[in-house]
């Protein structure tokens, strides 16, 4: 089985695998993942749950299910991701324009396409300017997206039972090692303890 856990020694991010199961009941660490400190809020729990599994390793589909479902789920919850209240509109901040910015280009080219005239015989096809305004925004909309989505703490990776966080801030995941050395020791002594027993033969008679 791969560590869990894999602290990147450059910069203050990490990245670490956080069990399903404790996204969904709230039970992970009160510690913000975007900074560090205390988190009184739980955020974003259907980020983990199975029916978004297929989305984590998807390029295309998973980044944008991933970017709407944290536009859809903004509101507090049971369960989810801890955040303090500073960063509580941590995702839902770059999923707006990530969203609603990959929306707007589409429009703009839609626009542009139904209103470029078809060209008579002979002449060359003559673009409407809209299409030209969807260019430029697409020269300031792709860098910036991808400097967002790349800076950002997010999930990068999972399967069914864990997701993998990536720029996840220490202390959170420094808690998350803890915990599950913990469990893993746990786990060598109750096998330990329930080890195989030497039985008794019958004697005979």
């Amino acid at each position: 089985m791969p560590p869990a856990i894999d602290l990147l020694e450059a910069g203050r991010m990490a990245k670490c695998v956080v069990h399903r199961a404790q996204i969904a009941d709230g039970s992970l660490p009160s510690i913000c993942i975007v900074c560090g400190d205390r988190a009184d809020h739980r955020l974003f729990a259907g980020v983990g749950s199975p029916s978004l599994a297929w989305a984590m390793v998807s390029p295309l589909f998973g980044l944008l299910a991933f970017w709407g479902s944290t536009l859809r789920d903004a509101g507090q919850s049971p369960g989810g991701f801890p955040f303090c209240e500073r960063h509580r509109n941590y995702w839902p901040r770059r999923a707006r324009f990530i969203v609603f910015g990959f929306v707007s280009l589409l429009v703009l080219m839609g626009i542009g396409f139904a209103f470029t005239p078809r060209p008579a015989p002979g002449e060359e096809v003559e673009a409407h300017w809209m299409l030209g305004v969807a260019g430029l925004w697409l020269l300031i909309y792709l860098p910036t997206f991808l400097f967002m989505h790349l800076a950002a703490v997010r999930p990068t990776g999972g399967d069914p039972g864990s997701v993998v966080l990536s720029g996840a801030s220490r202390p959170f995941v420094v808690a998350i090692e803890s915990e599950q050395k913990g469990d893993e020791a746990k786990s060598r002594r109750a096998d330990a303890h329930d080890g195989p027993q030497k039985v008794a033969r019958p004697r005979p008679t």
